[in-house]
């Protein structure tokens, strides 16, 4: 497996968000793709429920630490961008 890295200088992480309707009981769903020196190497994907508080209150932070480590970041919810703290980033 290649090993990850810092953010490259030359290329920009993506940042994509979209206001959708959710399967009921679900919040949100992320995926993170992260980066080695050949490209993409690994795909993490997660589903949120809306009464999981723990999880939704890191939001911001989890995504936060992805970007600052080089990684691309999508979301899909029902509810604004403010929502995970995308305004503070």
């Amino acid at each position: 497996m290649a090993k990850l890295h810092r953010p490259s200088p030359n290329r920009k992480q993506l940042l994509y968000f979209a206001k959708d309707q959710m399967i009921e009981g679900y919040f949100a769903a992320i995926r993170i793709t992260w980066f080695s020196t050949v490209g993409a190497c690994s795909v993490s994907e997660l589903v949120v429920r809306s009464n999981d508080i723990d999880a939704i209150s890191q939001f911001p932070q989890v995504i936060k630490e992805a970007l600052s480590s080089g990684a691309d970041v999508s979301i899909v919810s029902f509810a604004e961008s403010q929502n995970f703290g995308l305004m503070r980033l």
